[in-house]
């Protein structure tokens, strides 16, 4: 009854709890911040490089600020674009299949789809009511989150947070069909109305021993992927390898990098890695999210995240960033809203 009970699977695993159970000591801190710093919204200095509100950044604006030998290829697809212009783009881009279809402010991996070919892009075209981004489909075998921050009259950075993600996989024994294994499997049930409709073919099959099936290609924690605490990694010479990429990024001081890397090593040597994604304000020291984290040690990673935030945005103002007022910060926050209404 456990496995296959959505209920209890997720309520015995705080990492599936609502996000304002996570974010409820933030936002009382945030009152007491905003009071020293005499504004609501001083988070928005915090990367005066970055144009958004807290989740409402846009994806390709922000991947434009990281150096070009770490993007992978990436083109801007408006919402009303017709199928010829994005083809040539594509084909300027020397983009091919398969590709990675996101919406431009995205919100935990919602309507990212891995695309195989031009038959697919086009159905799911003819859905799109707002502006997303295509990628050229990355496949190097190592998906890493990294969090760091850098204070504006430093030079040197921190990291605070390294996530390891863990696709969603199942391996077959000879004995169980497709379904048996997603029903034994927790991770993999929560997920079972989309694969029972991605895997139709093979649902009612056995797996042959020692098969690994790769579920699902997008590493985000709302589609199956464990993330992983790798804090462990955490060293001077991965410290440096952002510090110098950062170093390139105009007024970029805070944020995950979403990346995948042929190996962890390669990416401590600064090298044979792409940027998937740049999330600001709004990223998450996404570590907190291993299913063996406290819930305890997660209030006080994001407490100290938070309060990063206010002293890195203070040190702006002292440099001539100046807080929006309330009409400047509704402004964005409606954007966000009305776009959010449309895309979910």
């Amino acid at each position: 009854m456990f496995k296959t009970s959505t209920f209890l699977i997720k309520i015995s695993n705080s990492e599936y709890w609502p996000m304002w159970v996570l974010y409820v000591p933030v936002f009382i801190q945030h009152f007491w911040l905003s009071l020293k710093a005499k504004s609501l919204f001083f988070f928005l200095k915090t990367n005066p490089g970055i144009d958004g509100f807290i989740l409402s950044d846009s994806k390709f604006k922000t991947l434009q600020l990281v150096p070009d030998d770490y993007l992978p290829k990436t083109i801007s697809v408006p919402k009303d674009s017709v199928y010829d212009d994005i083809s040539r783009k594509l084909k300027n881009k020397e983009i091919s299949y398969p590709i990675v279809l996101k919406p431009d402010i995205g919100y935990r991996g919602l309507l990212v789809s891995k695309i195989d070919d031009e038959a697919e892009l086009r159905l799911r075209l003819e859905k799109l009511p707002i502006d997303y981004i295509i990628q050229e489909y990355v496949d190097y075998p190592v998906e890493i989150g990294v969090f760091y921050y850098r204070f504006p009259n430093s030079k040197k950075g921190v990291i605070p947070s390294v996530t390891l993600k863990d696709f969603l996989s199942l391996t077959g024994d000879g004995k169980k069909t497709f379904q048996q294994l997603v029903y034994n499997n927790p991770r993999a049930y929560l997920q079972k109305e989309k694969l029972s409709r991605t895997f139709e073919n093979e649902w009612d099959k056995v797996v042959p021993q020692g098969k690994v099936l790769l579920l699902e290609a997008i590493g985000n924690h709302n589609r199956g992927t464990k993330f992983l605490n790798g804090n462990h990694l955490i060293d001077s010479q991965l410290v440096k390898v952002f510090d110098d990429l950062c170093a390139a990024m105009p007024e970029f001081y805070y944020g995950r990098f979403d990346i995948r890397t042929r190996s962890v090593e390669d990416l401590r040597q600064g090298k044979r890695f792409k940027i998937l994604e740049v999330n600001g304000v709004g990223a998450e020291p996404t570590h907190i999210y291993d299913p063996g984290y406290k819930l305890t040690d997660g209030w006080k990673d994001m407490l100290h995240i938070w309060k990063v935030t206010y002293k890195i945005a203070m040190q702006n103002k002292e440099k001539g960033e100046v807080f929006p007022k309330y009409a400047e910060a509704k402004r964005r926050w409606n954007l966000y809203r009305d776009y959010k209404r449309v895309a979910f």
